[in-house]
């Protein structure tokens, strides 16, 4: 039996209520063992400018200071984040009180 088989079975018993809410839990399972993949993550996804310093961080579990210093010891420069128009939009409707 593949682990794909095994996941499907636990779904099927209604041990979890889909696949996706079994890979969340196993997601936080891993990290919980691992906490060094927080920072990781973190780290990649800054990089790829998925996220901002500041979430970066939070990501991690660091403070700002804390991950700038993870940052230069890694060699990783750091950039200046721009949110994208949505990104604005979203954030003045939010501000704005407007749906």
């Amino acid at each position: 039996m593949t682990l794909l088989d095994k996941v499907d079975l636990l779904v099927e018993h209604h041990l979890f209520d889909s696949q996706n809410s079994l890979r969340m839990a196993a997601y936080r399972s891993l990290l919980a063992m691992r906490p060094e993949l927080k920072a990781e993550l973190a780290i990649l996804l800054y990089s790829q400018e998925e996220v901002s310093l500041g979430r970066a961080a939070e990501l991690a579990g660091l403070s700002r200071e804390e991950f700038k210093d993870l940052l230069n010891a890694r060699g990783i420069e750091r950039r200046i984040y721009s949110a994208g128009a949505d990104d604005v939009a979203a954030d003045v409707a939010l501000l704005l009180g407007e749906p």
